[in-house]
């Protein structure tokens, strides 16, 4: 006798225990299946959480990179500037007064070729 069988007879009355319990046994398996699908689903929002929360941290941290790189860069830029070389030069005992270098020649002469 199955389970319909068993409904037909009794119509109107809940399921007997024994019916339950039968239709339960006949469908373990995928009871179990579902069971495994919702811990793969709990392990998954577990792991997706983490990885989300690590991406946020790495972007927090290359934004802090970024405004260091900045404010190097423009320091680079300002010390690179006319003025502040030349107050660096003058602390050296140099100075950019006074004439331009001169060029060195000297005479050769033309009836030399190889």
């Amino acid at each position: 006798m199955n389970m319909e069988d068993n409904l037909k007879i009794n119509k109107g009355k809940k399921p007997t225990h024994s019916a339950v319990s039968g239709w339960t046994t006949r469908n373990l398996l995928y009871i179990y299946f579902l069971i495994f699908l919702a811990m793969i689903y709990i392990a998954n929002t577990h792991y997706t959480e983490k990885k989300v929360l690590e991406i946020d941290q790495l972007r927090k941290e290359l934004q802090e990179l970024n405004w260091t790189h900045i404010t190097h860069k423009s320091d680079v830029l300002y010390n690179a500037t006319y003025t502040q070389l030349e107050n660096k030069v003058k602390s050296l005992q140099l100075s950019s007064e006074g004439d331009f270098p001169v060029k060195l020649t000297s005479k050769k002469s033309s009836k030399r070729r190889p």
